[in-house]
């Protein structure tokens, strides 16, 4: 699929691993897939915030500097767990253990929360508040803030399991840039109350992120709270979070499904609601403990941390988590832990798998190799692992062993697209695109919405020299992904090949507005309006590809070629012997000077110019030919003849 779009689709697969099963839910900051990850054959959910939100010139960086808060947590029963942030499709896409059981505010719209026979809803409630608190201390432990503590990021499992979802978030979205309308301020009041802007909800916030006062754990404990009083209210009957004591002095159910908050229940969330934080209670430790007190008394049975406590890693946590910070590019670390899991399980070939790929990234090519090798001798059926062999040997230049293994990868998954991608790439560079091609066209069988396979079968084109057939290629590039900038160069020049000057130049024009600072993309203009007679113009584009590139010969040359067409002689000739300066070793440039010095009268200068020329390309004949009519009006009719003898021969 398309990789620089932010939408993915139901059915897409993404990076030929992850599968879009369903778009969970879409809010403020954006959407929530449920996606299948081929590779850990597991579920897992995927958030992809709205490319509006970063307003900031370095926004994305500092997004995911800040949702990488969330990735560093210890795994914890209550915490949802974030394996990885990562870039895809130009978005830093945030990837979250699936919980199947919806979020606690669904479980409080739909009543969820209150079913079953008496006294069943009371301890449900109290069990989910107690682990609600246990995951925000698991986090508050580790020095980390939620600050946007609300019942829509509690996720529950199915067996009503309460899990903490979203930290790191709300000051990841505040140094991102979002524009305070994205959080909800456009919407009604009563909507725009209960989605986060600013960095917090604005109907659980604590009075000193209202006051927008430093925060510390206590502004969630506040929060906590207030989701806690939603649980026992129904909804959201209050504008503000800080208007939390009032409405608890005056509670009211919203229907008769809801059980009665405690008396100890409104003692400890008053505590919570003092507004002095320091007046709150310590720590959601203490919270918590004191909740499982009242658990005690009010439903009778001793409560259990069985469900809340930190989760000792295993081979497959480890493993896991090495998987995360090599996307986090923390390679070394990520190396520890995959050995740790290569020691308790040293027959899995996955873990080796990924070891290579791990040295790969961090340049241990050899022992990268190794780890593949091993790999395949403990799973000799694994595609995967042999198109990763085949990638490492690929940026080696090792091109025909990095063949074997990608067909090696195709006959054990003959639907295997990556493999046939890189042994595309493979033959490309080793000059057989005649055989890429079949290869591109299985790929494309296979994802026929990968524009990358597109654009690698219309670059073999054009190397055969195919161009109508590479053309047809890259158009389907640029209908899969409107805004690649190479596609177009591409077109541009078969456009130009073909004859076709006004689409070429109009194919450049597009290059130009997607990226202004292309200065390719202006000289190609000025070598396509010099082409069609508009020479003024071409200067134009000349002059700005110059000042975006001023060290690139070429351009002086195009340049040169089109201040002769002007009969401006002499800036010709200036721009020609810059553009020598730049590329001394460039026989084109010393013989179009040779030619214009001549042209010009300046036979004895032209003579020198032409020689280097011939020095540079012995085969030239259009250089010795010239030098021949140098030689001619310098009078020496000798030399002049064997110029234009050695002309002859090599045209012959």
């Amino acid at each position: 699929m398309p990789k620089d779009v932010y939408d993915w689709l139901v059915g897409d697969v993404i990076l030929d691993r992850y599968e879009v099963r369903s778009i969970l839910g879409e809010g403020g900051m954006g959407r929530v897939y449920k996606i299948y990850d081929r590779q850990r054959n597991t579920y897992e959910a995927v958030k992809s915030p709205k490319p509006e939100i970063f307003t900031t010139a370095n926004g994305k960086e500092r997004f995911i500097q800040e949702a990488e808060t969330w990735v560093k947590l210890k795994m914890h029963s209550n915490v949802v767990y974030c394996s990885a942030v990562e870039i895809l499709g130009d978005i830093p896409r945030i990837f979250i253990d699936y919980v199947d059981g919806g979020s606690l505010s669904d479980w409080i719209r739909d009543q969820r929360l209150y079913e079953g026979r008496k006294g069943m809803a009371m301890f449900r409630m109290l069990r989910i508040a107690i682990q609600f608190a246990w995951g925000l201390h698991a986090a508050h432990e580790q020095g980390v803030v939620h600050q946007d503590v609300k019942p829509a990021n509690v996720m529950m499992s199915s067996e009503g399991l309460a899990r903490i979802t979203d930290f790191g978030l709300a000051r990841a979205r505040i140094v991102a840039g979002e524009p305070e309308h994205l959080g909800g301020t456009a919407r009604s009041d009563r909507q725009s109350i209960l989605v986060s802007s600013r960095g917090m909800t604005p109907a659980y916030c604590s009075p000193e992120q209202a006051a927008g006062r430093p925060l510390s754990r206590k502004t969630d404990i506040w929060s906590w709270g207030v989701s806690v009083l939603e649980m026992f209210v129904g909804g959201v009957t209050w504008m503000s979070g800080i208007m939390a004591r009032e409405v608890l002095t005056s509670y009211q159910r919203q229907h008769q499904a809801i059980p009665p908050m405690p008396p100890e229940i409104m003692q400890l969330l008053d505590r919570c609601f003092q507004y002095q934080p320091e007046a709150r209670p310590a720590t959601m430790e203490e919270v918590a403990t004191e909740l499982e007190a009242c658990f005690v008394r009010l439903i009778g049975l001793p409560y259990s941390r069985e469900s809340s406590k930190f989760i000792e890693l295993s081979t497959s946590t480890f493993f896991v988590q090495a998987v995360s910070l090599n996307r986090l590019e923390r390679h070394e670390e990520a190396l520890v832990l995959c050995e740790r899991a290569i020691q308790d399980e040293p027959v899995e070939a996955v873990s080796y798998s990924l070891k290579g790929i791990i040295l790969g990234k961090l340049r241990r090519q050899e022992e990268a190799l190794q780890a593949y090798e091993q790999a395949i001798r403990l799973d000799p059926t694994s595609a995967e692992v042999y198109g990763n062999k085949g990638l490492l040997l690929r940026r080696l230049n090792r091109m025909e062993e990095a063949l074997a293994a990608y067909e090696q990868a195709i006959h054990i998954d003959p639907t295997h697209v990556s493999a046939y991608f890189g042994k595309g790439m493979a033959l490309q560079k080793l000059k057989r695109d005649e055989e890429a091609l079949p290869v591109f066209e299985q790929a494309i069988q296979l994802n026929p919405t990968d524009a990358n396979i597109h654009f690698l079968k219309g670059c073999s084109l054009e190397m055969l020299g195919r161009a109508e057939e590479a053309l047809t290629a890259f158009e389907q590039v640029i209908h899969l992904e409107p805004t690649r900038i190479s596609a177009y160069s591409h077109k541009g020049i078969l456009l130009r090949t073909l004859g076709r000057h006004e689409e070429a130049l109009e194919a450049f024009e597009q290059s130009i507005r997607l990226d202004p600072t292309n200065a390719d993309a202006y000289q190609a203009k000025g070598e396509v309006l010099d082409t069609l007679g508009r020479l003024e113009e071409a200067l134009e584009a000349f002059e700005q590809s110059i000042r975006l590139n001023p060290k690139d010969a070429s351009v002086y040359f195009s340049k040169g070629l089109t201040l002769w067409g002007l009969k401006h002689m002499e800036e010709a000739l200036a721009n020609f012997e810059y553009a020598i300066q730049l590329d001394p070793k460039n026989a084109t440039f010393y013989r179009t000077k040779g030619i214009l010095l001549r042209i010009i009268g300046h036979n004895e200068e032209a003579l020198t110019a032409l020689e280097y020329a011939v020095q540079l390309r012995p085969n030239d004949a259009e250089a010795y030919q010239n030098k021949g009519y140098a030689l001619e009006k310098l009078g020496r009719m000798s030399e002049a003849h064997q110029a234009y003898q050695k002309a002859h021969e090599l045209r012959e």
